[in-house]
């Protein structure tokens, strides 16, 4: 039985969700990026579908994070087509629209002990990067009294960890195409300046589950208000955060806090960086 992709259309849509509850129960999200997904930009990269003869048995996004970088997503491959080819198949098409975009680095994200995921994106090239642990809080209080303002602000952030991470998406920062990040993230309105210090936080999606922090630097335990206070006004049930495994300091500091950790980490393999 021969495979082939395709970009998807909107009369896949109840298939793809067949195929995203089989493959990822615990996950789901596609339905709430349809439109997103498949009216992008054509130079932003497509939604593709995978076929096993004439059965749609897979999906994967591939997203132009900023300037030349690419994030691949959304790899599904329902349980009944595993094992036939379809996971390599959406990967020949990413890698046919990088070279299509020109897009000169490619990554993606897994659960740390998912050997199958981590295994057929390194036969395409990424390695891995980082581990990263990730907390959330869902009980958190707005401020009583109003706070000094979240003001989103142009500004260079020469002190950036390796990757800022929003909806588990990892935007890597040291690049020649760093003031495209800034911009990117200024025009999503995800950097904000206080009294307290500076704080990159938002969403990609779903906002009603999760507001996520990128990044602090300054007072913490006076910036985590200000969070929460951008949680309650977009309606997010979660505040969320990912940090890199081993930052014992900041995980002490969250758990201290109110957080609590996935039992699971992930990882994030790139290729180009």
């Amino acid at each position: 039985m021969t495979t082939y992709t395709r970009s998807i259309k909107d009369s896949d849509f109840d298939k793809c969700i067949w195929i995203e509850t089989g493959a990822t129960p615990g996950l789901s999200y596609v339905a709430d990026v349809w439109d997103s997904f498949t009216k992008d930009h054509p130079n932003n990269g497509e939604f593709s579908a995978a076929f096993y003869g004439d059965n749609l048995g897979g999906i994967g996004k591939l997203t132009r994070l900023y300037g030349s970088y690419a994030w691949l997503e959304t790899l599904r491959v329902h349980p009944d087509y595993q094992g036939k080819g379809l996971g390599k198949a959406i990967y020949n098409r990413y890698m046919e629209q990088m070279e299509a975009l020109n897009l000169k680095a490619a990554g993606m994200y897994t659960n740390y002990d998912n050997i199958i995921s981590r295994s057929l994106a390194e036969k395409y090239g990424l390695t891995l990067h980082t581990r990263f642990s990730e907390y959330t809080k869902n009980d958190f209080t707005p401020p009583d009294k109003p706070l000094p303002p979240a003001t989103p602000k142009d500004l260079t952030l020469p002190n950036l960890p390796p990757f800022l991470v929003l909806n588990r998406t990892f935007y890597p920062t040291a690049s020649k195409d760093s003031r495209l990040l800034v911009e990117t993230f200024t025009k999503n309105n995800w950097i904000y300046t206080s009294d307290y210090g500076i704080l990159i936080m938002g969403y990609r999606f779903q906002p009603k589950k999760a507001l996520h922090i990128a990044y602090m630097e300054g007072d913490k335990a006076k910036l985590l208000p200000l969070a929460y206070q951008r949680a309650a006004e977009i309606g997010a049930g979660s505040v969320n955060l990912m940090i890199p495994y081993n930052n014992m300091e900041l995980a002490e500091f969250l758990i201290t806090h109110g957080f609590i950790k996935n039992p699971i980490d992930y990882i994030t393999l790139w290729s180009g960086l």
